[in-house]
Order: structure tokens, then sequence, then C-alpha cells
């Protein structure tokens, strides 16, 4: 990763901290979900038009998942990070969360026949957490993205030391989860002032068991420029106020789905 820094460096222009300036200057200040921006599982947008225009969509299974999963992600860090900040042994921490695992994943929303699965993936991650005995993940950090034409409050997954961006995620793999690390960079660097070149974007999933891949990904100019570029387009569409068209292909997990 350090190698590809060194040959691609990030032009200055598509550092976070040149807000004021193209191409990070928005074309209009919307308040916009980096997931909204990046995520693009509707390729006309009509899924952001129609929540603008205050339709509910519906709660898919997908959608209730990765949501699951998140809560999760969060809770083990910050359960790990408490038992370890209180003076007790890694080994002693995870003896005790996994004590209560399952009822720690209940408070969570989670329905114990289908997400039994998410229990061991709490184990999984505590247990990997409290063998560093040191609470290096930072979950949900808050960012302010208004300067960017991002929302207010955003809420980044997760911040490794150095200055990693971590992103979680639940199914498979897709090139824009990048523009999501790209996304988050910008808005860290506009208000910290400081470089956030690397990602890592985490993928869990269940196949009969916990499975758990992670891809690092450097944040260069390239995935910047298309992020600021899908966000200048999302706005165009949303100034404009025509209606977007359907999809010809309506992927099965918009919560629009049912009333597009």
């Amino acid at each position: 990763m350090h190698r590809l820094r060194e040959q691609d460096p990030v032009e200055e222009e598509c550092r976070g901290w040149n807000w004021d300036r193209p191409p990070l200057r928005p074309r209009a200040y919307l308040g916009l979900g980096v997931s909204e921006v990046a995520c693009r599982y509707c390729p006309t947008g009509r899924d952001v038009h129609l929540r603008r225009m205050g339709v509910e969509g519906g709660r898919t299974q997908p959608l209730v998942d990765g949501s699951l999963v998140h809560a999760v992600f969060h809770a083990a860090s910050c359960d790990v990070r408490r038992g370890l900040m209180d003076g007790a042994r890694g080994w002693e921490v995870y003896e005790r969360l996994a004590a209560r695992a399952r009822e720690r994943v209940k408070e969570l929303g989670a329905v114990e026949e289908r997400h039994a699965w998410l229990v061991d993936l709490y184990k999984l991650l505590a247990i990997t957490w409290c063998a560093e005995e040191w609470a290096w993940l930072f979950t949900e950090y808050r960012v302010d993205g208004t300067v960017l034409g991002l929302a207010r409050n955003l809420r980044v997954d997760g911040l490794a030391e150095g200055g990693v961006v971590v992103e979680v995620k639940h199914g498979r793999p897709q090139y824009f989860h990048k523009h999501a690390l790209a996304g988050y960079a910008l808005a860290l660097e506009a208000n910290l002032e400081v470089p956030f070149d690397y990602g890592v974007l985490i993928y869990f999933t269940c196949n009969g068991g916990v499975g758990v891949g992670w891809e690092p990904v450097y944040l260069s100019t390239t995935l910047r420029r298309e992020f600021l570029e899908r966000r200048d387009e999302l706005i165009d569409v949303l100034v404009s106020g025509r209606e977007p068209p359907r999809a010809a292909n309506c992927p099965e997990a918009c919560p629009y789905r049912g009333v597009c």
C-alpha cells in the first residue's frame, strides 16, 4: 500500500482540506449521506429521490441483516474497550463477554432463530480484540461532511491505528464500496486537516458459519474523483426537480422496490 502511494500520490486538489475549491466544492449543499452517493444500488438515483420526497421504504431482509452486522461490530468494540479500560486482562474480558453473548445480541434486535450466527460473530470480534489487549479501533466515529455537501452527522464504521478508515459490509464485495471509503476520507480530511490515505473493507457473511474477508484499499486520486463525480451527478438529479426513471433492473434489496 505504501508503494502504491509512492507511485501514485494523492493530488493536492483532491485532499479534503481543499473543500472550498473545485473539484471538492459541491454545486449544492443537500446533506447527502456517503452511502447515498457511493452505494448506488439504484443506477438512476430514484431511491434517493423517493426518500427525499418523504416516501417510506420497506425494511428488506438484506437491510435488516446489514444493520445488525454493523450493530454487533460496534457493540463488540465498545464492550471490549470498556472491559480493558476497567483494568481486566484480555482473557477475563472475553470470558465475561462470551458468557452473555447471546443476550447481548438479542439486545441489539436480533431474532434468535434467524440470527444465531451473529452470536458467533460477536464472539469472534471479541476474542480478536481481547487478544490484542488494546482497544485500538474506534467505531461509529462521527464527522461533519457539510462543507462537502454531505450530511452533518456522518458515521464512519471505524478508525484504526494510523488513520485507517474502516467500512463494514454484509454480503458480496462491490467496487463502489471503495467509493464510500473515499467519501469518508475526504470528510475526515476536511475536519481534521490530516491525510487519510488507506482504508479497509471488512466483509461478514453467513454460509453455515461466520465468514470474514477483508480488502485493503489505497484511497487514490482516482477513487476520490469517482466519488465526487457521483456526488455531483446525484446533486444534479435532485436539484433539477425531475423524477428519475425506474431502473431497468431493480435490485431485490432495494427498500423502495414495492413502491417504485
